[in-house]
């Protein structure tokens, strides 16, 4: 990341001045109680003129004024805005400092706690079902064993036309249960829930998942915010045996990682799945809730325009679940295939969630010189392009890191810069892979001195990946699952493309990087 000027606290607290001669007033509500902290990657340097703000990973330098410096040095242990307004006593509105920290907040640089609510909203837990009567009956016992006052939730089983009918096995379980005759699919059958549910918060979970004792505890706090209408949170996998278990318990697109974020389309974060989801009612309600018509991507439409009309999501992964994974090899790739269908639809629905493919100058150089291996002669020209480059960037960093007062060796700068190109060489590689691996393969083998580089590039996402969630599986058969599931989507995209008649999915924002 880029060094940086950061927006100076002065910036915000003119702006607050105006309000006040405006009429407007000086001190607005602020829930006492939530708390922010500085993310641990980050260190703050005092100085004279203010401080610096540091992280390594990302090489990362931002210029602080005193203010700035004084909020951030407290917020190396959780405060909340009453708590930074009397400590740092230099008269700043709350509002101002809450501004500030949201815009840090923004850009992943703190972490937000949401204020636990001293009265706990009622809650409306809704499960469509079809089938899969023991699951549904031990979904069930998991939510009545949650820790979350019982007087103040209620569970809607929404059986969609099951053969048998699952009241039988439900009988003994203090639910509602609402019976339809026909298959209506996952997306009416919650929308019917919904229309009947006295909750203010509805939570949505599926048949095939079991929620953990503080699922609710942990996601409702988010919705004090008054404009996040919905929170979800962690997928993890329930035990099973076998290669494509292991697979899934690591590379699930359910499993949105571990850490919270707010979700927007641009974001690592883009969607929430809604068998973890938590939704204000009469958010729901206002967009006419899901679309019926959808049986995949239903969770991204319907996210997607909640956003659209103004409001925000979040992710949390401390509200957890447990999902029953499909691991039949068929069921497990048609999902796939079905999950990269809904692309061309969402994309031509919402034009925001086009996809950006950062693309490092460097690492093409770099595939360049593999390709060029047979030639030593050419090949050396793209590997003095990728250290001229270095170097310049190297020395650049250096500069910016001198004009604000920061001594470091050229080595760990040096380090720094090659972590970051690797990140931006395993985006590339995870990019190419899920959309174009097929194609490319085919031209490295009618033009087999593109193949090493291909082949390069195609296999740092599966081999780092082996490394970093570590999977239950040797190299090879994860990386043959890898590229597998990878095929799947990839067909499922090119279908999906046919059918709505647009390239979206498979032309993104090209984002230039050194």
């Amino acid at each position: 990341m880029t060094l940086a000027l950061a927006p100076d606290l002065t910036t915000v607290e003119r702006c607050h001045e105006a309000e006040m001669r405006a009429g407007v007033p000086a001190v607005v509500r602020v829930d006492q109680s939530a708390r922010y902290v500085l993310q641990p990657n980050l260190s703050i340097i005092a100085d004279a003129r203010g401080g610096v703000l540091l992280c390594l990973k990302p090489l990362l330098a931002l210029r602080l004024n005193r203010q700035a410096t004084v909020l951030l040095t407290a917020l190396q242990q959780p405060c909340g805005i009453a708590e930074l307004t009397a400590r740092i006593g230099f008269g700043m509105t709350p509002s101002a400092i809450r501004d500030f920290l949201n815009s840090l907040l923004r850009r992943r640089l703190l972490i937000w706690q949401p204020a636990i609510p001293t009265v706990w909203p009622t809650v409306s837990i809704i499960v469509p079902a079809r089938g899969r009567a023991a699951a549904t009956r031990r979904c069930v016992q998991s939510l009545l064993a949650l820790d979350y006052p019982a007087e103040r939730r209620e569970i809607i089983v929404v059986d969609d036309a099951s053969e048998p009918p699952l009241a039988p096995v439900l009988a003994d379980l203090p639910i509602t249960l609402l019976r339809r005759d026909r298959n209506i699919g996952q997306s009416a059958a919650r929308n019917l829930a919904a229309s009947a549910a006295t909750g203010t918060v509805l939570a949505f979970t599926d048949n095939d998942c079991s929620v953990e004792p503080g699922w609710l505890r942990a996601l409702v706090p988010y919705l004090t915010e008054p404009d996040i209408a919905i929170v979800g949170g962690r997928i993890v996998a329930q035990a099973h045996q076998g290669a494509v278990a292991a697979f899934e318990a690591v590379r699930s697109p359910l499993d949105m990682g571990a850490a919270a974020t707010e979700v927007t389309p641009a974001a690592a974060v883009s969607y929430l799945p809604t068998c973890n989801l938590l939704v204000r009612r009469d958010v729901l309600l206002a967009q006419g809730g899901f679309d019926a018509g959808l049986r995949v991507g239903e969770d991204v439409d319907f996210i997607w325009r909640v956003l659209d009309a103004g409001f925000r999501a979040w992710y949390a992964p401390t509200g957890r679940i447990a999902h029953d994974h499909r691991v039949r090899w068929g069921e497990w790739l048609r999902r796939r295939a079905e999950y990269g269908a809904s692309e061309a639809m969402l994309q031509q629905r919402h034009p925001q969630g086009r996809r950006v493919m950062p693309i490092p100058i460097n690492g093409l150089l770099l595939l360049l010189a593999v390709a060029l291996l047979p030639r030593l002669g050419l090949m050396v020209w793209p590997l003095i392009g990728v250290g001229v480059l270095f170097g310049a960037e190297l020395i650049e960093k250096q500069r910016k890191l001198r004009t604000l007062a920061v001594t470091m060796p050229a080595s760990q700068i040096a380090l720094a810069l090659i972590r970051e190109h690797a990140a931006g060489f395993y985006h590339l590689s995870a990019n190419m892979a899920r959309y174009y691996s097929l194609p490319l393969l085919g031209l490295g083998l009618l033009w087999p001195a593109l193949l090493p580089a291909l082949v390069l590039l195609l296999a740092v996402a599966p081999l780092t990946d082996t490394q970093r969630p570590r999977p239950q599986l040797s190299r090879p058969a994860f990386v043959g699952l890898y590229w597998l599931e990878l095929a799947a989507y990839q067909a499922g995209v090119w279908r999906g493309c046919w059918r709505w008649r647009t390239l979206r999915p498979l032309r993104p924002l090209a984002r230039w990087r050194r």
